[in-house]
């Protein structure tokens, strides 16, 4: 099954450098696919929030994923989602 996971932070002021560098180990890890994850900017350019598309075998593997999220865990997050994705294409 896909997944999304989207977070929106609280603030666009910069990320500490260590959690930057837990987010690439957390991209790197080799249970679940990540086909796509990256940033999300507003019109000024300014870092909004993260977006994650996924494989996992079920809702509680994704969320067991997405649960030790760095970002998640450090308390930068006003809000996220997890969905369940169908891609068309």
């Amino acid at each position: 099954m896909m997944f999304v996971w989207i977070g929106f932070l609280k603030s666009t002021d910069p990320i500490d450098q260590g959690i930057q560098e837990q987010i690439t180990e957390f991209l790197q890890q080799p249970y679940i696919p990540i086909k796509a994850a990256g940033p999300l900017r507003n019109e000024r350019g300014e870092r909004k929030g993260y977006m994650m598309i996924f494989e996992a075998d079920d809702h509680a593997a994704a969320e067991a994923l997405v649960s030790n999220s760095p970002v998640r865990e450090a308390g930068l997050y006003s809000e996220f989602h997890l969905f369940d994705y169908q891609d068309w294409v």
